[in-house]
């Protein structure tokens, strides 16, 4: 009977997320480039606030300043709502890009590319008539400090990298070259990786693979100073990748020391293709990410066509459990973050329109970012897309601000559509933008209501004295205010407080609510606030000669007059703002003390009856 009950618990608390946790939306979007063919690789922190955003660009107009020849690598700083704080090119009349962003002593960066050109930035190509890895350091406002060719005679590219305690940096990529800085290239491509020193040298270089294609698609720092390395590879003869021949593109594992040593290795995949994509460290192990075509080996589930693949190790790389998640068509993912829960969130992207995949905005014609939400032994718990009518997928990593805010790079052809709502430089369809958008789960960024408005309950118009009111300050999110009538005061706000400007002639009841405001939408409006507004050019005036109330306001006490020869006994009603009667006394003299020490501070309505006549105003009550 316990276990059905938390059974129960479990399920309920699944069925909760996936109707609670998934109003991800875009709250800010920028499409960037020019009337050309532009493309991102990489995001990242700024050394000093905002984003850093690598790629290329073979535009020469829009938010491109300049432009080499052919495509040129460019690098883009931004603020925190993506505005370009500057933008700059390098290269030469070939084609360059830049792709990995890393740290570097001084707020410069490395930028870890790849080049086609030997003239304009590159001072000095060893290998003319190849596309090699280009590596830099710039300053932070985006001057080449130094730059270096790295590869040799067949062409290289470069995937990760990371910075190390050294001031140097890894790279890691693939190589087909045989020669220049690859000193034991072994098959057709190799995965590739190279040491660099703080000015660019290569302290060592290894190359991982077989007689066939071997890529190296991925890396992560792990807690014991090493690396693990993610491969896709044909698994051909030979090498010192050891996996089961015969397969096609397996995932490969590699766990290396810090000197690129193989300390272990696993692979992974069925009779078709499979491949990885990222990776992250656990505290049992690892979490791969890739794709898989196949429909066996270490592949279950697969929904048809290229389904997003997931894969739990053990600290060792032993399978612990497998998972496939997509529709008919093309799914994959490209970042993997770990919550706080324990759960995971996985960013890719979709082709498809059924299976797992609840909605496309193109239905299924195109790509659309795909996001899901697992538990630590992958159930799904909920997914949603997020696109318009053309391809949109995460390029490079995802910035997690925290567990539900999220910054990403994706390509943009056509806009406005869907979620797209900027328009791309290029002719829609055809040349592509860099979309840079900024996405929030709003059922956790959801404006509160806010408490009722404080403030003073009465107030003098002619005096020119401004009033305040203010509501307790709420995390992520601002406040509006709205009085009535409108035509009572003018209004300014700052931060959370509300400033009112009295008209000078107006009298009467001002009524005050708040509500909540961020870029997940608006709250409900608060309890309403009154203030009693007055000329003060004299207390409200009363129909009984001779008749006064004095002090006004009052604290402890107040006096009554009453007209000389007034008929007693006489009463007095005193009633709050919205007609409940607080005090009522008999008079029977006509000179009267009224004790109003236990009413509470605030504006009341008075009334006082003489037989047939009668006379009424307003006091207020300050303690």
């Amino acid at each position: 009977m316990k276990y059905l009950k938390l059974l129960f618990i479990i399920t309920l608390f699944l069925s909760f997320e996936a109707l609670f946790a998934q109003d991800y939306r875009v709250i800010w979007q920028h499409c960037i480039g020019g009337s050309g063919e532009d493309k991102a690789h990489y995001i990242t922190n700024g050394n000093v606030g905002g984003y850093l955003v690598s790629g290329w660009t073979a535009s020469i107009d829009g938010d491109i300043s300049y432009n080499h020849g052919s495509s040129d690598a460019w690098l883009l700083k931004t603020d925190t709502t993506g505005q370009i704080l500057w933008e700059k090119t390098y290269g030469g009349t070939n084609g360059e890009f830049w792709g990995k962003i890393l740290p570097a002593s001084g707020n410069c960066i490395y930028l870890l590319g790849a080049s086609g050109s030997s003239d304009g930035d590159i001072r000095y190509d060893p290998y003319p008539g190849s596309n090699d890895l280009w590596i830099s350091k710039i300053d932070s406002i985006g001057t080449l400090l130094w730059e270096k060719i790295v590869g040799g005679n067949r062409g290289e590219t470069v995937n990760t990298g990371f910075a190390t305690t050294d001031e140097g940096f890894l790279l890691f990529g693939w190589t087909a070259s045989d020669s220049g800085d690859v000193a034991n290239h072994i098959g057709w491509y190799d995965a590739w990786l190279i040491k660099f020193n703080s000015t660019g040298d290569i302290m060592w270089e290894k190359c991982y693979g077989t007689s066939g294609m071997d890529f190296g698609e991925t890396m992560i720092e792990t807690r014991d100073g090493g690396y693990l390395l993610g491969i896709s590879s044909q698994q051909e003869y030979g090498g010192n990748l050891n996996c089961t021949y015969g397969k096609k593109a397996e995932a490969v594992l590699v766990k290396i020391d810090s000197l690129g040593n193989i300390e272990w290795q696993q692979c992974y995949g069925g009779s078709d293709n499979d491949g990885v994509s990222t990776l992250l460290e656990t505290e049992d192990g690892y979490l791969i990410g890739g794709w898989a075509d196949s429909f066996d080996g270490d592949v279950s589930g697969n929904h048809g066509g290229t389904d997003m693949w997931i894969i739990k190790t053990d600290i060792y790389g032993g399978l612990i459990w497998e998972k496939c998640y997509g529709g008919s068509r093309i799914d994959a993912v490209r970042s993997i973050k770990a919550t706080e829960e324990g759960n995971y969130l996985l960013f890719g992207y979709t082709q498809s329109d059924d299976g797992d995949v609840s909605y496309n905005h193109s239905t299924g014609a195109y790509f659309d970012i795909w996001i899901l939400k697992i538990t630590p032994v992958g159930d799904l718990m909920w997914e949603k897309s997020i696109g318009g009518f053309n391809d949109e997928y995460p390029i490079g990593d995802v910035i997690a601000k925290n567990d539900y805010n999220y910054l990403m790079i994706s390509p943009i052809k056509y806009g406005p559509s869907g979620d797209v709502q900027c328009t791309p430089h290029g002719q829609n369809g055809f040349d592509e933008d860099i979309w840079l958008i900024e996405i929030k789960d709003c059922t956790h960024y959801a404006p509160l209501t806010p408490s009722q408005p404080t403030g003073p309950c009465h107030a003098c118009s002619a005096s020119g004295e401004p009033a305040r009111y203010t509501v307790p300050s709420l995390a992520n999110q601002t406040h509006a205010w709205h009085l009535e009538p409108t035509e009572a005061g003018t209004l300014t706000t700052h931060g959370d407080t509300l400033t009112v400007v009295w008209t000078t002639t107006f009298e009467g009841t001002a009524t005050f609510t708040a509500r909540g405001m961020n870029d997940c939408g608006e709250s409900g409006w608060s309890a309403p606030f009154y203030t009693e507004v007055e000329t003060c050019a004299g207390i409200a005036t009363h129909h009984l000669s001779g008749l006064r109330l004095w002090p006004n306001p009052a604290t402890a006490i107040f006096n009554l007059q009453l007209p000389a020869g007034a008929t007693l006994p006489a009463t007095l009603a005193l009633s709050d703002l919205s007609g409940r009667m607080v005090l009522r006394q008999t008079l029977t003299e006509t000179l009267s003390t009224i004790d109003c020490s236990r009413v509470v501070e605030g504006v009341y309505f008075w009334r006082v009856s003489l037989g047939d006549d009668q006379a009424s105003g307003k006091i207020m009550i300050k303690k």
